[in-house]
């Protein structure tokens, strides 16, 4: 089992990775609001957020989410990273989001396994 955590600073990216997760069959997925720390240096020193812009940055995100879900086999995890990266785009572009995968050895509460898709498919 894995845990894929993709952490995204569009609202219409999380939709479609969403939709696109619930086409693959995953199991289940929570999405959080988050703030990275460029969001809170911000937020709290605004001079940071200006500085930035001087020196050609792009402006500072207000909010972020977080999207995280398990998923219980590599085909799927593998299905549901094409779907983030098609959603997003250019994931190596700045202030677009990161995603990652980490190892799950044990997990409860699971709605569901994901099928696994038919032979030939």
């Amino acid at each position: 089992m894995f845990l894929l955590v993709a952490v995204l600073n569009s609202d219409a990216h999380v939709r479609k990775v969403l939709e696109g997760f619930t086409a693959i069959d995953v199991g289940g997925a929570t999405v959080i609001d988050s703030r990275g720390m460029g969001q809170m240096l911000a937020a709290d020193i605004p001079i940071v957020a200006n500085i930035a812009r001087l020196l050609g940055g792009s402006p500072v995100q207000e909010s972020s989410k977080m999207i995280f879900s398990v998923i219980s086999s590599v085909d799927t995890l593998e299905r549901a990273k094409k779907i983030v990266l098609g959603a997003v785009g250019d994931m190596t572009q700045k202030g677009v989001g990161i995603m990652f995968v980490v190892p799950v050895t044990e997990a409860w509460g699971l709605i569901k396994p994901e099928t696994p898709p038919p032979v030939g498919a």
